[in-house]
């Protein structure tokens, strides 16, 4: 009877064991899996609706050959001044590419400073939610030396008038 005894309890322990090592290997493996990252662009340009980011500042050769008139017009000697308020986003991040974000207008928003920019320019290695501004947009929201800061922004319709300096918008090409 005792040999019973002890084949029970030492078969208990070995389950408990094994539930034991179970738990623990399952815990490995769901920490161990990479996080699946979205495939394909995950960005619409959506009015009006206010989004966190973060905003970077660009100038000099960045600012030579501005990707929406190139891809879009078939003219990429459109060459950007310091002096526009203009932004650059990540353009593949975009639902539609090109087509989804070029001449769009954005309200930008940083410590109750706002500016508003157009976007003419792809910024590859930009995150989603990140827009970069030339130098002079960046000096109306913050001192360069900050380079980089947490913004609102939101999509708007262009103003048609105002001191804004930028191209003004073309007929996009039909692709």
């Amino acid at each position: 009877m005792k040999f019973n005894q002890l084949a029970i309890l030492i078969f208990a322990i070995f389950v408990a064991l094994l539930a034991v090592v179970d738990a623990g290997s399952k815990k490995k493996k769901s920490k161990s899996k990479p996080k699946s990252k979205p495939k394909g662009p995950t960005q619409v340009v959506k009015f009006r609706k206010s989004m966190g980011g973060k905003s970077t500042w660009f100038n000099g050769k960045d600012l030579k050959g501005a990707a929406c008139y190139g891809n879009l017009m078939g003219n990429s000697n459109v060459n950007a001044a310091d002096n526009w308020h203009i932004g650059a986003v990540h353009m593949a991040s975009y639902k539609g590419n090109f087509k989804a974000a070029c001449f769009e207008c954005a309200r930008i928003t940083y410590n109750r400073r706002s500016i508003i920019v157009r976007l003419i320019d792809d910024c590859a290695g930009c995150a989603p939610n990140q827009i970069d501004l030339t130098a002079s947009a960046f000096k109306a929201l913050a001192p360069l030396s900050k380079g980089v800061i947490n913004t609102k922004y939101e999509f708007i319709p262009c103003p048609s008038r105002g001191k804004l300096a930028w191209p003004k918008s073309p007929a996009p090409k039909k692709n």
